[in-house]
């Protein structure tokens, strides 16, 4: 807890900077920040993947779900700022890294969910829309989008995954079909996502991923 108050108030920093267009700066005290979170762990932070992060929060178990909302703060105003810097590429990989500490939070149930936090996600979903996005973070959006009963946007969210090459999508996708096709059809209804859709969405899948999995064995 105490960790997730000081990077509280390194965000506050931040945030100042930016304010004051002192970019350089305010990028420095993201990356201190960032590596005191990372401790010893070999590696540079800008390769560090999303799985990675969310282990180094698990490692402090009873703050995990906040720290990882610390950090997610801090990445996506460390893309904000790269952003502003026009490094495109450096830019969408802190962006990324931040939807998928968000979603994680939200997904583990251990974190409050406000209005705030959620549009957060929002503006990093649309802000990431046409980047490269890792197969952890298409995982967690499907989820995300069932939990809030947007189940046209899971199924959005479930055919990039596949598009992505993600073998695992294919038997995380059979398993939201079951579930969908389990609900009444009013729920379906509230969803965007039709039970006639739901079927003829799980006979697309089951081709696309047909040919997801003869392509990964060839």
């Amino acid at each position: 807890m105490r960790l997730v108050a000081e990077m509280a108030q390194v965000l506050a920093r931040v945030l100042s900077l930016k304010g004051r267009k002192e970019y350089d700066e305010a990028l420095r005290e993201v990356d201190k920040a960032l590596r005191e979170v990372r401790e010893s762990d070999a590696g540079d932070a800008e390769q560090m993947t999303l799985e990675q992060w969310i282990a180094l929060c698990r490692k402090h178990e009873q703050a995990a779900s906040g720290l990882m909302v610390a950090v997610a703060d801090l990445l996506k105003e460390q893309g904000d700022i790269l952003a502003l810097q026009n490094r495109s590429t450096d830019c969408q990989h802190s962006r990324m890294l931040a939807l998928g500490l968000f979603l994680e939070a939200l997904l583990v149930g251990e974190s409050f969910v406000s209005a705030e936090l959620l549009d957060k996600v929002d503006d990093l979903m649309e802000s990431t829309r046409s980047g490269l996005i890792e197969a952890g973070v298409r995982r967690r959006l499907v989820s995300y989008f069932v939990a809030r009963g947007r189940f046209a946007r899971a199924e959005d969210a479930l055919f990039s995954w596949v598009e992505g090459g993600d073998v695992s999508a294919r038997a995380e996708g059979l398993a939201f079909y079951e579930q969908l096709l389990a609900l009444d059809d009013a729920e379906l209804e509230r969803g965007d996502l039709p039970r006639a859709e739901v079927e003829q969405g799980r006979r697309e899948f089951l081709e696309a991923a047909k040919g997801l999995t003869s392509g990964a064995s060839s």
